[in-house]
């Protein structure tokens, strides 16, 4: 008995030593796989190509309006750049925010002119209308998977700083003949929008301070961007592509 007890006080240092080889090593592997801390901060560049339309609202005395607009009018492809700044509060939570230039709206369908001189093809027109804005977003993340490849659910909103409308107006034929002509028109429109933002991501750690990100976003605005009878409401679905880099 009594030799037992010593055998066991002589092995017990030895199985107390890889206990905490055990959890040594069981902690490095977490901080390998486990690439978000607390407290940092990310900065980072995005492009978004965009799928861009609206909603319209209208009362009774306007509705004949909205119903021609809607017959005439479909989506066109916009797109979204600039920067991101991303804030660590813990493991799953991120805060963003950032300072981007986006260009929304929507565009006219094929309209064609029948009655041509003779010999001559018909001619068909299109507008594009180019909404363009300095959007600043606010949005939090929250991470599902947090290894080297991680999952995460966004959602935010922005504010929506009104630069400019342009109507692009293309013209041709059958042949590929076009002409292109641009103008600019900014009476009508709200200085200030407010948008929701809502969307699922993956991103990569290339590194330690370097990932790449790719976020399918929807944005839809809560706001009129014009001050008239027939109320603007745009949306767009898009996927931003992002490389961060770990400050």
């Amino acid at each position: 008995m009594k030799k037992n007890i010593i055998l066991l006080l002589l092995f017990l240092p030895f199985v107390s030593l890889s206990q905490t080889n055990d959890t040594i090593k069981t902690k490095s592997n977490n901080a390998k796989t486990d690439t978000l801390r607390k407290g940092e901060f990310e900065i980072g560049i995005l492009f978004s190509p965009d799928y861009d339309f609206r909603k319209l609202k209208s009362d009774a005395s306007s509705q004949a309006i909205t119903d021609i607009r809607d017959t005439m009018e479909t989506a066109k492809f916009g797109f979204t750049a600039g920067l991101n700044l991303a804030y660590h509060i813990n493991k799953r939570l991120v805060m963003e925010t950032g300072l981007l230039f986006s260009d929304r709206g929507e565009k006219t369908k094929k309209v064609s002119f029948t009655n041509v001189p003779s010999g001559q093809l018909p001619i068909y027109f299109t507008y594009k209308y180019h909404y363009l804005y300095l959007d600043i977003p606010l949005k939090v993340d929250y991470y599902i998977l947090t290894g080297k490849l991680k999952l995460y659910a966004t959602a935010g909103a922005s504010g929506n700083v009104f630069l400019m409308q342009k109507t692009t107006l293309l013209k041709g034929n059958d042949n590929g003949n076009t002409e292109k002509t641009s103008f600019a028109s900014n009476s009508g429109f709200n200085r200030i929008s407010v948008s929701i933002l809502a969307g699922l991501g993956l991103d990569y750690s290339i590194s330690n301070i370097i990932k790449l990100q790719i976020e399918p976003m929807y944005r839809r605005s809560l706001t009129s961007i014009v001050d008239a009878p027939v109320k603007s409401f745009l949306y767009s679905a898009g996927i931003n592509f992002g490389l961060y880099y770990n400050l």
